[in-house]
């Protein structure tokens, strides 16, 4: 009897915290990909070596790369308008040489 106790108590509280859970809200967003940015935002240079180019900065819907290690800190203390334009102007000058890759 003890043990059929027990084996409700357990069922009740997986059933209470699966309840707690629920499903996800309907406005959840779903983690979107994003598109590499080659064009450092900065100097607005190529970034050809993909391995040292720093810590990247995921902005929008784009994953924004460096060319050296003391950009990230200069991109950093831009105002976010000022970051927005620089990261199109890299996404603009970047999508030429992902079409001649292609």
């Amino acid at each position: 009897m003890k043990k059929l106790i027990a084996l409700f108590t357990i069922a009740a509280t997986l059933t209470s915290i699966a309840a707690l859970a629920g499903p996800p809200a309907k406005g959840a967003k779903k983690m979107a990909k994003t598109t590499d940015v080659w064009t450092c935002p900065v100097t607005g240079e190529a970034i050809t070596d993909h391995k040292g180019t720093g810590a990247p900065v995921v902005m929008d819907k784009y994953t924004v790369h460096f060319c050296c290690a003391g950009c990230p800190e200069k991109f950093a203390k831009l105002t976010d308008k000022e970051k927005k334009a620089k990261v199109a102007a890299a996404v603009k000058k970047d999508a030429p040489a992902k079409a001649k890759k292609s």
